[in-house]
């Protein structure tokens, strides 16, 4: 991977050389041109397909230009990429990253490689609808390189919260007890589980069960509040300090140590996957897991074919000595990255028809459809889903987003709404706990600092993972926590404390 980079980074240069200066791009030919074709993820199958995608026909017609859609392979797409890239990319006209490159695109833009949007931005009106707060977040050098579409949310405050713990109330209402709110009760309600085994589970009976990767979600969403710690970046005194150092994370690991020394969290959480987590939750041998609203669907769906009697509900952050919280983050967050590669022959074209799906009435119509068949105006002036045409004929609708408004917000829960059950989980969550959720003051740092801060970003997450999954199945102390602090700081700790906090000081 290292020698790949090193070839791409090389050639993004060479590409630089070649076309630097405002004037090659702005006298490329391509005016005209009708027929476009982009590279996309791999996830986004069927995007030719009108039948399966009825939005593809839309678009086509709406803005009079014809696209292909080729995606990335499933399997190393990012190898892909970087060799699509670093060649020059002269076969794509545009290319849609997935929110999770930001670095990715923040690099390319450094190199060279993509055309310089923010050049000819103001020519364009309707792209102008872009909030300028996505803009800041996409700026490289002093400009931008791509149309960021928005990670949607019905919170104006913020991004949606997505996780809680998932309880069996039904197993709840056997037992005579009710969703806690502290963590006092949480244990001793785990405890009482554990020794009435209400579902006659014997050995297989599990109170608290997860895989490894739920143990972060712990402590964003259910329990790391109680020990202050639910941020990943906390404020304090205007800087920011990251929670691995902070004693409530040491209190919060010998927590979840001592529920697992018990047998009230999962034994096989070290070799558990999601699969297995969800087989125990639908099949009665557990009472909690975190749960995600979106998966609400699939397991109401389960549960009437293996044991119609469930029913399910989410709790709150719990609470200890008045700490209590979950994170989210901020409402400026980025779902994909539509760019123009440098060497492109028709970015006229291109941004032509970026502009043009960018019409309020064209882009409407393109997420939401037609009124009184795809969807309804209710009381409120929100939008309803008229099902199954709805997603007949929009399911798939955020595929080709190159670029939102922020009316997007309200579109996207049009789509939120798709099955009664998930979105009463949704509301439950992003709601009824609204009050509880603290936006990590961290999650809209710019590409042009988040690409210098990457590999450190990486490293830390695995460093902390491994750390938190050792701590639970085989104990902590002081001098552990203490030690692995020191470790993590001069690894790569202190790196991302000045970079985080050179940005916070001066944003």
């Amino acid at each position: 991977m290292k020698k790949m980079f090193c070839l791409v980074l090389a050639a993004l240069a060479l590409a630089g050389s070649l076309y630097a200066g405002g004037g090659s791009q702005r006298g490329a030919s391509g005016e005209g041109v009708k027929n476009l074709r982009a590279l996309v993820p791999g996830n986004a199958s069927d995007m030719n397909d009108p039948a399966v995608n009825p939005v593809y026909s839309f678009i086509n017609e709406a803005t009079g230009y014809n696209v292909t859609y080729d995606p990335l392979p499933q399997d190393s797409p990012l190898n892909k990429l970087n060799a699509i890239v670093a060649a020059g990319a002269q076969e794509y006209d545009y290319i849609q990253l997935g929110g999770g490159w930001k670095d990715r695109y923040a690099e390319y833009a450094i190199q060279g490689a993509l055309f310089d949007i923010g050049a000819v931005f103001n020519n364009y009106e309707n792209l102008k609808a872009i909030p300028k707060t996505l803009i800041d977040v996409v700026r490289v050098n002093n400009s931008f390189y791509t149309l960021p579409s928005l990670s949607p949310s019905g919170r104006s405050e913020s991004a949606n919260a997505d996780s809680f713990l998932l309880w069996r109330t039904d197993i709840l209402a056997a037992m005579g007890r009710k969703i806690p709110t502290t963590l006092d009760e949480f244990t001793n309600l785990l405890q009482a589980y554990k020794d009435q085994d209400p579902m006659k589970n014997g050995s297989s009976n599990v109170a608290l069960t997860g895989a490894i990767g739920d143990l972060n979600s712990l402590r964003t969403s259910s329990i790391g509040g109680a020990f202050g710690i639910e941020l990943n970046w906390i404020d304090q005194g205007g800087s920011l300090v990251p929670f691995q150092t902070q004693a409530g994370f040491f209190e919060f690991l010998q927590y979840l140590n001592q529920l697992y020394t018990r047998g009230l969290l999962d034994p096989e959480l070290p070799t558990n996957n999601g699969a297995a987590v969800r087989e125990k939750f639908t099949t009665n041998k557990t009472l909690v897991k975190v749960g995600w609203w979106w998966d609400i669907p699939g397991l109401v769906a389960t549960f009437k074919q293996v044991y119609p009697a469930a029913a399910m509900e989410f709790s709150r952050p719990l609470e200890r000595n008045g700490k209590v919280g979950a994170q989210a983050n901020s409402s400026n967050q980025i779902d994909m990255f539509a760019v123009i590669p440098r060497n492109a022959k028709n970015w006229q074209s291109t941004m032509d028809f970026f502009n043009k799906k960018m019409d309020p009435k064209v882009f409407k119509e393109m997420v939401i459809g037609q009124e009184g068949i795809d969807h309804t105006v209710n009381a409120q002036g929100g939008f309803d889903p008229i099902l199954p045409t709805f997603f007949d004929h929009r399911g798939n609708a955020n595929w080709y987003l190159t670029g939102t408004p922020i009316e997007y917000n309200q579109y996207w829960l049009c789509r939120a709404k798709k099955d009664p059950d998930q979105y009463k989980a949704y509301s439950q969550v992003n709601y009824d706990y609204g009050k509880f959720i603290h936006v990590n003051p961290a999650s809209d740092v710019p590409c042009t600092t988040f690409v210098n801060i990457a590999t450190a970003n990486g490293l830390s997450s695995n460093l902390t993972d491994e750390f938190m999954v050792n701590s639970v199945v085989k104990g902590i102390t002081r001098a552990q926590f203490d030690a692995f602090v020191a470790d993590w700081k001069a690894q790569c700790g202190n790196a991302l404390t000045d970079a985080y906090n050179a940005w916070y000081r001066n944003r």
